[in-house]
């Protein structure tokens, strides 16, 4: 079955350890494997597995198709990794994925499938319960500790009590081994036996792998063909012995588990400092990136990699570096503007890389450098967000690397904490070694490193709302929370609140079940805040036996707002004053001074209107993000189609009937733009602040403090208003809480709209 794969004088170092991992697939029910960066478990392991046997179809299992799964945190790394282990397969068929509103899987053709964590919560709560097409699960990058990898790991546990021939295998780079095999298999991995080293409690197999096995999936006693040697070859064991005969006798423990580790394959990688940490890190960082840029000579490294905090922070950072170009460029005669910086010089070209861009932009950093690159020979200089961390490998990034301090308003030190952990610090570090020895420039002290550094990055499920959490668990058939397994619990506090908003939005009756209310809201692909805005909206289109325009236009309205909420800003803000007078008139045939969930719907109507998407010219003059906009109607599409499959009425909302409504304008614009506001707060009700006597706003639940954030409407252009709501909050580049989108709303709509949560 090998495809043409990797050449056979460069094998990646898990290689190595192939025969030792198929055999311990084949022996334990859970294998958790610890890979550095760069040893290919990503890629090869699935390989492997199929390669063995793991995705046939067994003699009495009939028509039933197995696969191998392999989850990944992000929906970039999942594509990617198909692609790539498709090419080295050799045959696009066998290998697929599976991501939000996209899949290329193939029912019985597809033997190895990328999927994404929410994607396989999914179809654990609405189409396959038991996973009953899984032989192997693969959890990839389960080090982050999302929300998603919480739930799919308590969940895979649940499933194993029924399917104990499941095998789980979670890898990672940097992950507490013991702490996931004890929440699989607690004190049973702990075992007398002559097959492995001991080593706390838990199995580490470093002996030589045997050939065959005994036993089976749910027939132990059956005697079947090794899986752990190679296809059509001789079962020897790693050095070229064969196994003994007790270890070819051995049986299934499908209540066991072992432990892994494989080196990976990095070049030394130079760590420096600097001794005061910049107040401006995007700035500091696009400083220091167009510095090295410019030391290091053409026959100087690789390309650079520079990690941010946000996709906001990536944006300003490349147009804050292509501005610094251009201008260089300009200056001195004979160089490409925006690409050299002067006669002689190595050109650059800046991508961005995050999870929210549309995936041909996503897919740039990856390419093969153009003609117009290797002609120049540029740099490229890649500005990303964790997305570049793990997984997925930004080629020839090898001279040097930025890694920028993230923001993270949850850390167990306190105050003067830096957001982020030491784990992910030398992960990124990491990515500078892949090719060639390296260097890693961090933007903060040694000492900030050292001393004001998590030791890894905490769970999301500890500093997030486990509202989406709760629910998940709900529609998987879970009666009480809180004996669903999860590694890591959110607080009492955080999980009462919770329930309580859950039950406010009617998800939850008063016996803690999901009502129909509630399951309806489990099939919409986002979180249940956005979800009950929603329906709230189709309820509204449908109540009136003859509806009026504001009704027949609310649902495409409200759809128009969730696709928002999953971009950050569908405008560019203005940093002059020259600037800011020419937003000011740009905005005026979109504004809506009630708040940003009303202007973006403005913004889409001149989309709807022309019925076709503003040009470059157009948006630079709107000060609108282009690659925002589109996404917002792309993501927009995706969720009309959902609706129209699960309500009905999906070629009305977006076709020729809404274009001519809304350039008609035969509707009262307070009127409409009040039915949107009140759809939104029926969603997001608990998120409400009230103006102080000093200015400020205050959040009713809790009395925080917040503002309206500077790339809001109402920080600008906003009417007086003595509610605001909001979707999120955020700190402040000058300190403080920012809050966006925001809206202004009526306090008496909450009492009406959330009678439970606000009597």
């Amino acid at each position: 079955r090998a495809g043409p794969g990797l050449a056979e004088d460069d094998p990646l170092p898990i290689a190595a350890r192939r025969t030792q991992i198929l055999r311990a697939v084949e022996l334990h029910g859970v294998v958790i494997l610890v890979g550095e960066t760069g040893c290919g478990k990503s890629t090869q392991l699935p390989r492997y597995l199929w390669e063995n046997g793991w995705a046939d179809v067994g003699p009495d299992e009939g028509s039933v198709r197995r696969e191998i799964v392999c989850t990944q945190p992000r929906r970039l790394a999942a594509t990617t990794l198909a692609g790539r282990v498709a090419a080295e397969v050799g045959n696009p068929d066998v290998v697929g994925y599976s991501v939000r509103f996209a899949s290329t899987h193939r029912p019985g053709a597809t033997k190895i499938r990328y999927v994404t964590d929410g994607w396989l919560l999914r179809e654990l709560t609405l189409l396959d319960p038991l996973l009953r097409h899984v032989s192997v699960l693969i959890i990839d990058e389960a080090h982050e500790r999302s929300a998603n990898t919480e739930l799919l790991l308590g969940a895979i546990k649940k499933i194993r009590r029924v399917r104990p021939e499941l095998r789980v295998i979670v890898c990672s780079a940097t992950l507490d081994a013991e702490a996931f095999l004890d929440f699989f298999v607690g004190r049973k991995r702990k075992r007398s036996g002559k097959e492995g080293d001991r080593k706390s409690g838990g199995e580490k197999l470093e002996e030589k792998g045997s050939s065959s096995a005994k036993g089976g999936d749910a027939h132990p006693k059956k005697r079947r063909k090794s899986r752990w040697g190679r296809v059509g070859g001789a079962a020897t064991t790693e050095d070229g012995t064969r196994g003994d005969d007790e270890e070819e006798a051995a049986a299934p423990r499908l209540d066991e588990g072992t432990i892994i580790s494989v080196d990976g394959r990095q070049h030394p990688v130079e760590v420096l400092y600097v001794r005061e940490p910049a107040s401006d890190y995007v700035k500091a960082a696009v400083e220091t990136a167009l510095r090295i840029h410019e030391r290091e000579g053409d026959d100087g490294g690789g390309d650079v990699l520079c990690f941010l905090p946000t996709g906001e922070d990536v944006d300003e950072a490349v147009e804050m570096a292509e501005h610094v170009l251009a201008s260089s460029s300009s200056s001195e005669p004979g160089t490409e503007r925006g690409r050299g910086r002067g006669p002689g010089r190595r050109s650059a070209v800046c991508l961005p890389l995050y999870a929210s861009l549309p995936p041909r932009l996503q897919s740039q950093p990856f390419l093969p450098k153009s003609d117009d690159e290797r002609r120049n020979n540029a740099r490229r200089i890649v500005f990303a967000t964790n997305v570049a961390e793990t997984s997925v490998t930004v080629p020839d990034v090898a001279q040097s690397l930025i890694a920028a301090g993230p923001r993270c308003r949850y850390t167990t030190r306190g105050p003067g904490s830096i957001g982020s952990s030491r784990a992910s610090a030398k992960q990124r570090a990491g990515r500078a070694g892949r090719v060639r020895p390296g260097k890693c420039y961090r933007l903060y002290s040694e000492e900030d490193f050292r001393r004001n550094m998590e030791e890894d990055t905490a769970p999301e499920v500890l500093r997030s709302d486990p509202t989406t959490l709760i629910v998940t668990i709900k529609a998987l058939g879970v009666r009480n929370v809180l004996s669903f397994d999860l590694m890591s619990v959110p607080s009492a506090e955080a999980l009462s609140r919770a329930l309580e908003t859950l039950y406010a939005l009617g998800a939850l009756d008063e016996e803690g079940e999901l009502t129909e209310l509630g399951r309806e809201m489990v099939y919409f692909p986002t979180d249940p805040r956005t979800s009950r805005m929603l329906l709230a909206s189709l309820d509204a289109e449908s109540r009136e036996e003859t509806p009026s325009v504001v009704a027949k236009l609310i649902a495409g309205d409200v759809l128009t707002v969730a696709a928002a909420l999953q971009v950050r800003d569908l405008f560019r803000r203005p940093r002059t004053e020259r600037q800011r007078r020419a937003c000011d008139d740009a905005m005026a045939d979109v504004l809506d001074r009630s708040g940003d969930h009303v202007t973006a719907v403005h913004l889409c109507d001149l989309v709807d209107h022309a019925g076709s998407l503003l040009s470059e010219d157009e948006c630079r003059e709107r000060f609108v993000d282009r690659t925002a906009l589109k996404r917002v109607l792309d993501v927009r599409a995706q969720l009309a189609r959902f609706v129209a499959r699960r309500f009905g009425g999906g070629d009305d909302r977006f076709g020729p009937t809404r274009r001519e409504l809304v350039g008609s304008r035969g509707f009262d614009a307070a009127e409409r733009s009040e039915a949107i506001r009140r759809c939104v707060c029926a969603g997001y009700f608990a998120n409400v602040a009230k103006l102080g006597s000093g200015g400020r706003y205050y959040t009713l639940r809790g009395n925080y403090a917040v503002a309206p954030s500077p790339s809001s409407v109402l920080h600008r252009y906003g009417e007086s208003s003595e509610y605001i709501l909001f979707g999120r909050t955020f700190d402040g580049n000058r300190g403080g809480v920012d809050a966006k989108p925001c809206s202004a709303i009526s306090g008496l709509w909450l009492r009406e709209l959330a009678p439970h949560y606000w009597t």
